[in-house]
Parts: C-alpha cells; structure tokens; sequence
C-alpha cells in the first residue's frame, strides 16, 4: 500500500525518530495519483489542485496548491513519488500509477 505525507504529516516533522521518516505516513489504498490526492484531502480537511499556470522563472506547469478548508491558508506543493531508490515527478499526471511500497510525497516548496 502506498503511503501518504504532505504539509500535515510531512516526514520531516520531528518525532523523535531520524527524518525522513514514515511516522506521520497516512496508508493509502490509491491506485492512482489522483485517488491518493483524494485520500489526503479527505484525511487532512485540505482541497488539492492543479496550478494552472507555471511559477514565475519556470516554463511548465507541475506543481499543486493545497488549501485548508478552515482556514484558507494556501501552500504550493510539488508532488513526488519515492518508489525504491527512485524519485519521480509526475507533475499534474494524475492517472500516474502507484505501487505498493511507494511513498507520495506532497511536498511545499521551500524557496
């Protein structure tokens, strides 16, 4: 089963244990990139969406906004697949297949 994280259960959230880490993991029957946003928008309260147009010093459009619905505090994410030793950035695919084992990874920008 894959496993969740995101701005509500970030791996790099300090627990006690050596990040990145799946403490906070929230397990996940999705069989698609789409049904595992889905998942954590249930779980976590939060919208997930498409950005529609590219940030500014970029060319494509890949990244997400998650919104909290209480709150409307708004973070843009890029979502990554860790699957094995590989890392991949499926962009906006949200039709891109999962795997048992993978970690999704909704990561907020940093910089």
């Amino acid at each position: 089963m894959p496993l969740l994280f995101g701005p509500k259960n970030s791996r790099y959230t300090y627990t006690g244990s050596t990040c990145p880490h799946n403490d906070l993991a929230l397990p996940s029957e999705a069989k698609t990139l789409g049904e595992a946003i889905r998942e954590y928008e249930r779980a976590f309260n939060v919208l997930v969406a498409p950005c529609l147009e590219p940030l500014p010093g970029e060319s494509e459009v890949k990244y997400f906004t998650v919104t909290e619905r209480e709150s409307r505090i708004q973070y843009i994410v890029d979502i990554h697949v860790f699957r094995g030793e590989s890392e991949i950035c499926p962009k906006q695919d949200t039709s891109f297949a999962l795997n048992d084992g993978d970690l999704v990874e909704l990561g907020e920008l940093v910089c």
